[in-house]
């Protein structure tokens, strides 16, 4: 097995352009072994043998930590721990957490943060996490793996997997707090990945164009869907078994923008634009409407569902409403019984835009930063 990844690892340093939109298709083979990866530390983290549900502040979730570390450890990166404490806004109780950061520095002093939770909830109702949140750290492991692999470029790349997400997005805004004015000047943008696969369809959001409700104030927020634009742009020229798409717009919030729910948000807050990746269900008309909260059409994770009103087939009793997250239906072994392969599929998916995107980052800022003007 060594020696394959060897070969493969050669071949993609020896091919830069292996997923960046040209006439030139990506190596099947190559792809296959990165979707084989992602899936292996998706297991670790949240398969029956892994390590499992990861509340905020568990020994679990420490264990977590611990595991990001270790692997990006073995891919040279420095890590940095960053340790913080916090009552939790559930238990009131007062709980410790952490950051894992890791950085490969690029020759403009300036990069982008790829970032993600790995805490994760429900554990009363049997989930153990793997949509929300462990598959989007396998899919940031797996990038990094791939950077680390890479010539330097003009812009470097910061990896970050958040604690206490499920408790008020802790580890994002302790992150954000504690950095300074030049490091938060130094950021291009924040791609923030939150419950990427599962779900019926994949979608790219910026920020809202309203200033979500930050701590301080909101006179430093972006609305910049430039990141957005620019990370869709890249997924219409990458074949993979799922596509993209920018959500439709619904009372509240207008087409291809999202909320202020996840760890993107301090980082719009802060002023840095950002790119929210999700794998949800708008074309469902859910309990507050087609605002994404139905991940699935999926029978099974209905009560009763109308396929012709795309929606349950009565309000008043209906118990399920077509979702994944934050139930019992967030495992590895459930998920495969509704979808077989769909996991893999979208671990595909996800890796083939980001590592297009993240494999020829200069031509894709420079593009971000046209659009800007």
């Amino acid at each position: 097995m060594r020696s394959i990844s060897t070969l493969l690892c050669l071949f993609l340093l020896l091919s830069p352009s292996w997923l960046i939109a040209t006439e030139k298709e990506p190596s099947t083979d190559i792809m296959a072994a990165h979707a084989q990866q992602a899936e292996n530390y998706l297991n670790a983290l949240a398969g029956e043998e892994g390590i499992g549900v990861r509340l905020p502040g568990s020994e679990a979730e420490i264990k977590a930590a611990n595991y990001i570390q270790t692997v990006l450890e073995g891919f040279g990166y420095k890590v940095e721990r960053q340790n913080f404490d916090y009552i939790n806004r559930r238990s009131k109780e007062p709980q410790s957490s952490q950051n894992i950061i890791a950085h490969k520095a690029g020759t403009s002093g300036k990069s982008i943060i790829l970032g993600g939770h790995y805490d994760s909830t429900a554990a009363d109702l049997g989930s153990l996490g793997a949509v929300d949140n462990g598959a989007s750290i396998a899919v940031m492991l797996t990038i990094a793996k791939m950077i680390a692999e890479l010539d330097q470029q003009e812009y470097g790349f910061t990896f970050i997997a958040f604690g206490a997400e499920e408790v008020g997005l802790v580890g994002a805004y302790k992150y954000v707090e504690q950095a300074s004015a030049e490091q938060i000047a130094s950021y291009i943008g924040m791609i923030n990945l939150d419950g990427i696969v599962g779900s019926d369809k994949l979608y790219i959001h910026s920020a809202h164009s309203t200033p979500y409700t930050c701590k301080d104030n909101t006179e430093n927020y972006k609305f910049d869907p430039s990141l957005r634009n620019q990370l869709y742009a890249v997924a219409q020229n990458v074949s993979s078994s799922y596509t993209f798409e920018i959500h439709p717009g619904f009372e509240g919030y207008p087409k291809g923008e999202t909320g202020g729910w996840s760890d993107h948000a301090p980082f719009a807050c802060a002023g840095i634009p950002i790119g929210n990746f999700e794998s949800t269900n708008f074309d469902i008309n859910g309990r507050s409407g087609r605002d994404g909260y139905s991940q699935s059409t999926n029978p099974a994770l209905w009560t009763c569902f109308d396929e012709e009103a795309v929606g349950p087939c009565d309000r008043e009793t209906e118990q399920k409403w077509g979702k994944i997250w934050h139930t019992g239906s967030d495992r590895i072994d459930i998920l495969e019984s509704l979808f077989p392969g769909r996991i893999r599929q979208q671990l595909h998916a996800n890796l083939s835009v980001l590592g297009a995107f993240f494999t020829h980052l200069d031509e894709n800022v420079a593009a971000m930063k046209e659009a800007q003007k």
